[in-house]
């Protein structure tokens, strides 16, 4: 990978450059010098991050749009709950604004941070991959969103870049409510985003399992799993499915309840 700026750096950009660089140690910190990103690819032949004025952009081998965070969806399932609306997350996992949530495939975070706004204490995130974690971790720093608690919910999430069954490892017994997992779905679903997030993200159906059963010592009310309606992986792993005829999202829960 290599790092550079946009087009026209200000001193924003110039500081999210040093940050990138203070991240990714071993990466090549390249000057824009007006080249299109496409002909830094084409000569670098690697992702390519660059550091904006207000945000980064990774620009990934293959696919046309770069991967940047951005709230999505949360936004609108957030102003939902503000109008006192359910959302199908908070309702699976029967979620109270006491509990602690933490998340096991962090992606862009968009339901963690439905979980955070949620909840009243801070909430934690997992992502594997090195780059989904930084982008979307300094996403969550400093997008400011129009509604204030949106943005405070955002400043809530404590994203760490690790390997989510070695976290789980290391973590207490009871540690949080409501453990979650939401791995990249083996069919493809199309949404903005979703297919540089599908590139990047790792698969690893063995790692997920071992996660899945070391879970089971650390959630102290249940475990969610959200994936594709057609998935295996809800049989497989032991979860109770709960069928969403409206969409190909699907929930599993696995209830443990366990004494305080």
């Amino acid at each position: 990978m290599i790092i550079t700026t946009s087009g026209r750096p200000g001193k924003k950009a110039l500081n999210h450059l040093i940050t990138a660089k203070q991240y990714f140690s071993e990466a090549e910190v390249v000057e824009r010098k007006k080249r299109s990103v496409k002909v830094l690819m084409d000569q670098y032949q690697t992702e390519i991050l660059v550091a904006g004025d207000e945000r980064f952009e990774l620009f990934v081998t293959g696919e046309n749009q770069p991967f940047f965070y951005h709230p999505n969806v949360a936004s609108l399932r957030i102003k939902r709950l503000m109008k006192g609306e359910e959302d199908p997350l908070i309702k699976a996992a029967g979620l109270l604004p006491q509990d602690r949530f933490l998340d096991c495939t962090a992606g862009m975070a968009a339901d963690t941070l439905v979980a955070s706004w949620y909840c009243s204490k801070d909430v934690t995130a997992i992502e594997t991959n090195r780059e989904i974690a930084f982008i979307t971790a300094e996403g969550l720093k400093s997008f400011t969103h129009k509604h204030d608690s949106i943005t405070a919910a955002m400043r809530k999430i404590n994203l760490i870049h690790a390997d989510a069954y070695s976290f789980l490892k290391s973590a207490s017994t009871d540690e949080y409510d409501v453990v979650y997992f939401d791995p990249m779905f083996t069919e493809t679903i199309n949404s903005e985003g979703i297919m540089t997030l599908k590139k990047l993200a790792q698969y690893n159906d063995e790692n997920l399992e071992l996660a899945v059963d070391e879970a089971k010592r650390v959630a102290r009310k249940k475990i969610l799993l959200k994936d594709h309606f057609r998935s295996a992986r809800f049989e497989k792993l032991g979860f109770e499915r709960i069928i969403r005829p409206s969409t190909k999202q699907h929930y599993g829960i696995m209830t443990l309840e366990k004494p305080v």
